[in-house]
């Protein structure tokens, strides 16, 4: 039939920073007076979700690729990091530096773009944003969750018995805060139609990379999520363990910490 007729597609739009900080403030609202745990566990999977994608500027099905043993086995660095007063967006940091930023890692464990084999990435971003993006809060509440249902590895965003998640069951969350906002702020135009224009998909990459691009990084997009350069590699990147993945972060994370401090 879509040979013959062919189909109309529709991309996921952007949203502002304000309306996206928005959703995740109603989705803590109705977690903590959610009338189950398994209710409220459903809603910190979804909050935590978003934040990775957008702390990251993640693809939807990207955010799925998160490893609960590396979320945990990194948890406690950067915790307690200071920005220093002098900094500002000219400043060079270096890797020393870079460990004393208030950070937490992103622990992705999948087959990438180009990739012919399992391996491990990690990026370390901010632990909150400029807009107020609060990306370690939610990622030690899923830690916490994930506990409570007795996982410690496997998928971070999976069922209490650890069957990854369904991105559908996810985007039908995330359209219901998003016409949520819609409904009781002018964050969001009442003229749009939240289930043809929104979804888990893009929108919560494009509103980062929307953010970035004002913020004036422009150049540094492709630095922070290096797909890019993974599928250059075509396949040929040598797996190494996480530890040293996570050094090879630090040295990334003048790009994908401002960037994501930035949102």
């Amino acid at each position: 039939l879509e040979s013959r007729q062919g189909y109309q597609s529709k991309a996921n739009h952007a949203i502002s920073i304000t309306a996206m900080v928005q959703v995740m403030e109603f989705i803590k609202v109705d977690a903590e007076s959610a009338e189950t745990v398994a209710d409220a566990n459903e809603l910190w999977k979804v909050g935590a979700f978003l934040s990775i994608l957008m702390a990251g500027s993640l693809r939807g099905y990207e955010g799925f690729y998160t490893e609960l043993a590396g979320l945990i086995r990194h948890l406690d660095k950067g915790r307690d990091g200071v920005i220093s007063p002098k900094m500002n967006k000219n400043t060079e940091l270096s890797e020393d530096m870079c460990m004393n930023l208030p950070h937490v890692a992103i622990t992705l464990l999948g087959k990438f773009k180009g990739e012919t084999v399992v391996d491990h990435h990690i990026i370390n971003v901010a632990n909150s944003s400029i807009s107020g993006l609060q990306t370690r809060w939610w990622i030690e509440k899923l830690v916490q969750v994930c506990r409570s249902e007795g996982r410690s590895y496997g998928p971070a965003f999976a069922t209490p018995d650890g069957a990854v998640a369904a991105s559908s069951d996810y985007d039908a969350v995330f359209r219901k805060y998003l016409q949520k906002v819609q409904d009781e702020t002018d964050l969001i135009p009442k003229d749009s139609d939240v289930d043809s224009m929104y979804g888990i998909s893009r929108t919560p990459r494009k509103t980062a990379v929307s953010r970035a691009k004002r913020a004036g990084y422009d150049d540094k997009l492709d630095e922070v999520n290096r797909w890019r350069s993974l599928e250059s590699a075509q396949g040929r990147r040598v797996k190494r363990k996480m530890n040293v993945h996570y050094s090879e972060a630090l040295l990334m994370m003048p790009t994908t910490w401002r960037v994501s401090y930035a949102q």
